[in-house]
């Protein structure tokens, strides 16, 4: 697996059971990746499902969520 990270300061492991929502919130810019399972990501107005080993960059100050839209545990690194 070859994952870049623009922001690699934080590090977060997130373990989500089948429906587990997660909702958190960042001051600095991070970016999200799945590792494993199927995962929604909403942040502001948008919904991203989330894709195996993309990027996703999220903006400062803006919450998100992540949601286990499997049936699956999943699995999303965090940085920020």
């Amino acid at each position: 697996m070859d994952i870049h990270l623009k922001h690699p300061f934080f590090m977060a492991k997130i373990i989500l059971e089948p429906g587990e929502v997660f909702e958190h919130f960042h001051s600095e810019p991070s970016q999200t990746v799945l590792l494993e399972g199927m995962v929604q990501m909403t942040f502001g107005e948008k919904f991203v499902p989330l894709v195996l080993n993309q990027t996703v960059d999220v903006p400062a100050q803006m919450s998100h969520t992540l949601k286990n839209v499997g049936t699956k545990e999943a699995v999303v690194w965090c940085s920020h």
